[in-house]
């Protein structure tokens, strides 16, 4: 069968561990047939999460470390005091109030599609936010592929991390991806979000502080708040996804550009695409289906310097005529 880009980094990758990891899931055996319960920590050597983990604070994997998650293991997170004795920091810039995962060595969570990873809230009544983020710090080689994530924060966070995310599910989170790089760490931002659906959180994709993800054949839908959202950020590949139902499908803030086509932009309910005020940059948008090829009803659902003379200009010509075939997911 036909391997994945990701499956094969993973593949090469875990090669170097296996010795080690016999000896980790040897010792995780007895917890096996219940719930692990892992408490506010640091993990500083390679480790093996399989069955249902239970995360009652922070937990960080540190540099030089390795956590392998296996198929269909569910990893709960208690909701914790925001910013309390369970957190490792209480650094607002870089840090969630909630439970975190903090990855600064490498995470490789990798399911299949007849056996996801699952990370949710432990809540009897579950809400968004009742945890933070898998949150990567300055990391480089993940891989998460293959996962559900769901009433998170912001569920995968990259704070000047690489890390490709695919074929996964994003529900119910306050934001499903967020990425930046951040001040004072040397490792830039390289994220590739391909092949995932989005939908149903407060906002889908978010990116800035000169991170250039790519993002391409997601379903960004039915989000409440937005479908990408981009500020301030290097310039950006966003091409084959099916961006519809969202409040606003691409919002602009401070954005210099941006590659932007062969998407589906379609029936987002207050603008199809927003420039927020101090957006005074145009923005190339051509080669994408609208839903219609009637530039005025285009116009209708497009914030820019047409609304607010002190937007730039949203250049939406070379209309597509029908909707992107290929265009979102191919699994």
């Amino acid at each position: 069968m036909r391997q994945t880009v990701t499956q094969k980094m993973f593949n090469r990758a875990a090669v170097a561990l296996i010795a080690g990891i016999t000896l980790v899931l040897l010792s995780l055996t007895p917890a096996l047939a219940g719930q692990r319960v892992i408490t506010k920590g640091v993990i500083d050597k390679d480790t093996v999460w399989q069955g249902n983990i239970l995360i009652k604070g922070d937990v960080e994997v540190a540099k030089g470390a390795t956590l392998i998650i296996m198929p269909g293991t569910v990893i709960q997170f208690e909701k914790i005091e925001e910013f309390g004795p369970q957190k490792l920091s209480t650094d607002k810039l870089s840090h969630f109030p909630r439970a975190e995962l903090i990855i600064r060595g490498k995470l490789y969570a990798q399911g299949t599609l007849e056996n996801k990873i699952i990370f949710t809230s432990a809540e009897k009544s579950p809400s968004p936010g009742d945890w933070g983020a898998v949150n990567f710090l300055d990391s480089v080689d993940n891989i998460i592929e293959f996962c559900v994530f769901t009433y998170g924060h912001t569920a995968v966070h990259c704070h000047s991390a690489q890390v490709v995310i695919s074929y996964s599910t994003f529900h119910y989170n306050g934001v499903a991806i967020g990425q930046k790089n951040a001040k004072g760490l040397p490792t830039k931002c390289v994220v590739p979000i391909l092949y995932n659906r989005i939908t149903e959180n407060g906002g889908g994709v978010l990116f800035g502080g000169g991170s250039t993800p790519t993002v391409a054949h997601n379903e960004i839908n039915n989000n409440t708040f937005f479908g990408i959202y981009a500020k301030k950020g290097g310039v950006a590949n966003v091409r084959y996804n099916n961006i519809k139902n969202n409040g606003k499908g691409i919002i602009f803030y401070k954005v210099k550009d941006i590659v932007f086509r062969d998407n589906n932009l379609v029936d987002n309910k207050d603008y199809n695409v927003s420039m927020l005020d101090g957006q005074s940059t145009d923005i190339a948008l051509q080669n994408n289906w609208w839903g219609t090829t009637d530039k005025a009803k285009i116009k209708d659902l497009v914030r820019d310097k047409k609304r607010d003379d002190t937007l730039g200009s949203i250049d939406f010509s070379n209309v597509l005529k029908k909707p992107v075939v290929g265009a979102g997911l191919l699994w």
